[in-house]
């Protein structure tokens, strides 16, 4: 039987992929983020983790 994966540990692992690539895009040159959006995308980050806790706890 096929395991279903963790919602909750996917959510918070893509959504830190996902601000790692726009650190590191940051940090390259490539674009442009500023402290004050990187507030409302760790926000983000932590809704989406927890509306997949939210949405993954149904029995």
């Amino acid at each position: 039987m096929a395991r279903r994966p963790d919602a909750p540990s996917l959510a918070a692992g893509l959504s830190l992929v996902v601000l790692g690539a726009l650190a590191l895009a940051d940090g390259a040159g490539e674009i442009d983020v500023t402290f004050a959006a990187f507030g409302p995308l760790v926000l983000a980050v932590l809704g989406a983790t927890l509306l997949a806790s939210g949405l993954s706890r149904r029995d």
